[in-house]
């Protein structure tokens, strides 16, 4: 693909499958690597995805208030270390956008983009504190929104799960996750020993003992966060360049961005194209493109998510 499409619309709080953008895919016959990129909204992912296509400019950026992507995005190129595999790239809707004011619409946005990755890179800006936990609320709506359906391998007889699924029924479907941390500024360091980044992921994500309301509270995002993505991996990077440049970083030359950013950011790039394998079936079987398309449920959050566990093929 020259340039990215959108493959999913949002329009009026409804999402919709783009025809043609669902053609495209469905012409891939290659195993596919799939990545895709969620977070709040004008903090830098469409970015990191154009890097991550090794291209200048792809996925829109923007130097303004405005969110520049609406709906998921795709971007299928060939894999940069994987031959005969396709990387399939989706960038996302910012969350928390204030124009749109629709948490239940951000939920379905990211539930989407998670069932679909082999890797979820979320993208945030600061530092992991208690308001960045907030953004990822969303994520202890997931056994609300995905029913775990199994079949036969013919499809037949499939009989979806009322009840909510198991935490352990998700993670065979969920991807691993990726915490960027954008504008990073403090020292990783806790008294006199200094830390990893996922040593500082990690500590952010310790539950506190106890259980009352409070405790509970504080320990929902974390303990769905541990549970739901047994392989994290966390990445935080300088401010690239000085504020008034940093909304048109891919009109400038690579020389004019800090060289600890660019480091970081290879190194981010590095392991994501390294470490992300191709999406599989329950059964074993790589995911190509020409897997079919269903989503199930409309408009505003109404209905639930399938995750189906067949033998055919299914992207969504």
């Amino acid at each position: 693909m020259p340039a990215p499409l959108c493959l999913v619309t949002n329009k009026d709080g409804v999402l919709a499958l783009n025809p043609a953008a669902l053609a495209m895919l469905q012409e891939v016959a290659q195993p596919v690597v799939v990545v895709s990129i969620a977070g709040p909204y004008r903090t830098g992912k469409s970015f990191l995805m154009n890097r991550l296509a090794q291209k200048r400019t792809g996925f829109p950026l923007g130097p303004t208030v405005q969110a520049e992507t609406k709906g998921i995005w795709m971007w299928c190129l060939p894999h940069p270390c994987r031959p005969g595999v396709m990387l399939v790239l989706l960038d996302t809707e910012g969350l928390g956008d204030p124009k749109k004011g629709d948490s239940h619409n951000d939920a379905w946005i990211f539930t989407l983009a998670l069932l679909l990755s082999s890797t979820l890179v979320y993208n945030s800006i600061g530092t992991i504190d208690q308001k960045a936990l907030e953004h990822l609320e969303l994520v202890t709506q997931l056994s609300e929104l995905i029913r775990v359906r199994d079949g036969d391998k013919e499809g037949s007889n499939s009989v979806e799960r009322e009840d909510e699924a198991e935490d352990c029924e998700f993670v065979r479907f969920f991807p691993n996750f990726v915490w960027v941390v954008r504008d990073f500024t403090l020292e990783l360091r806790v008294g006199e020993r200094p830390i990893s980044e996922d040593e500082y992921l990690e500590q952010v994500l310790e539950l506190k003992h106890g259980h009352g309301r409070k405790v509970q509270s504080y320990n929902g995002t974390r303990l769905c966060l541990r549970n739901y993505f047994p392989t994290r991996k966390c990445f935080v990077l300088p401010p690239p360049l000085g504020t008034e440049e940093c909304g048109r970083m891919e009109e400038l030359p690579e020389a004019a961005l800090a060289p600890r950013f660019l480091q970081q950011a290879a190194q981010f790039c590095n392991y994501v194209l390294s470490s992300t394998w191709p999406k599989t079936l329950p059964d074993g079987r790589a995911l190509s493109g020409r897997g079919k398309g269903r989503m199930e449920g409309g408009k505003r959050g109404r209905g639930v998510m399938m995750v189906t566990q067949r033998t055919t093929r299914g992207a969504l």
